[in-house]
């Protein structure tokens, strides 16, 4: 994304946030409950095909596809670790990608191997307008489709679907399920996963948020109250907590302001791990492997398996 791209988003979310600053200090009663921004349908039928696509010395590799929350088809790669028959269930995570990418892109699958490769059961869904989801009005939409609350919000609600299917497995232990997202899949999951306590732990990576700046200390503590409909992931990540958070961000992001980064560190509140590292925003210049692993060291360490006590 470049600094066009910046504009552009600039742009479009100005009188969205600006909107939402005006719903939000009206002074209306606060509801007995927080409403979930995003559509939500657990009881909604899966309809699950699954189909072997490839195995390797310590995972299969399974392509999977279930019922969305628009009814279509959503397509994701399940990796499911080797193990014994009897061996106890592992811990998951949904792992999404960056704009432009989807399920089968290089990167998302190396890092997908990294996760099962130490014990994860890991999917990856192709995200609305992605992979196999991508058609010609998906095309002719360019980024401001992409930014659009409606899109960002779709993009929560089959992400809850992929939740919804990943802990229906047997291999999976549903108290140890994770959630981690790389740029915009961390954009889009830290509002997601602000809404949904069966994720455990989340690390977000080269993300960001309070796009135009509007985000301040009163409007916390009105959000705090009455919740937002905002789609911007400043006025929902205060919700994870006091849930694990690791931040990764870095100083020569071409994509993700560093004023959006650290707006969206501020909000989390002080409970979130901050890390900050001297590269790009596709972490060129060091070792990426060595950086998927502390994400994976983080999960791990903040889902760890629950001890049994002995009668």
């Amino acid at each position: 994304m470049s600094r066009r791209i910046v504009l552009v988003i600039t742009l479009v979310l100005l009188p969205l946030a600006s909107r939402a600053v005006g719903q939000e200090n009206k002074g209306e009663p606060t509801p007995k409950k927080i409403v979930t921004p995003y559509p939500i349908d657990h009881a909604k039928p899966l309809e699950a095909k699954e189909e072997i696509v490839g195995k390797e010395d310590d995972h299969t590799l399974f392509r999977v596809e279930f019922r969305g929350s628009k009814d279509d088809r959503v397509p994701a790669n399940l990796f499911i670790p080797k193990r014994k028959n009897d061996a106890p269930p592992c811990p998951a995570v949904l792992l999404q990608f960056g704009s432009g990418g989807n399920r089968k892109v290089d990167y998302i699958v190396a890092i997908g191997k990294q996760f099962v490769a130490r014990g994860f059961v890991v999917i990856t869904i192709d995200s609305p307008g992605a992979g196999e989801r991508r058609t010609k009005e998906t095309k002719s939409e360019g980024p401001l489709g992409l930014i659009s609350p409606q899109t960002m919000f779709h993009y929560c609600s089959d992400y809850s679907r992929a939740v919804d299917y990943l802990v229906t497995r047997p291999e999976v232990d549903t108290e140890r399920v994770g959630y981690v997202g790389i740029s915009w899949g961390a954009i889009t999951g830290i509002t997601y996963a602000a809404y949904d306590d069966r994720i455990k732990a989340v690390g977000s990576m080269v993300g960001g948020g309070n796009f135009v700046g509007l985000y301040n200390g009163k409007l916390a503590e009105k959000i705090a109250k009455e919740g937002s409909k905002s789609s911007d992931p400043v006025y929902h990540v205060a919700r994870i907590s006091p849930r694990p958070l690791m931040f990764i961000n870095v100083t020569k992001d071409e994509m993700i302001l560093k004023s959006w980064a650290e707006s969206l560190h501020k909000a989390a509140g002080p409970g979130a791990k901050v890390v900050w590292l001297d590269t790009n925003h596709t972490f060129s210049t060091v070792d990426r492997n060595k950086v998927c692993d502390s994400v994976i060291d983080f999960l791990e360490k903040e889902m760890p398996v629950k001890k049994v006590e002995k009668k």
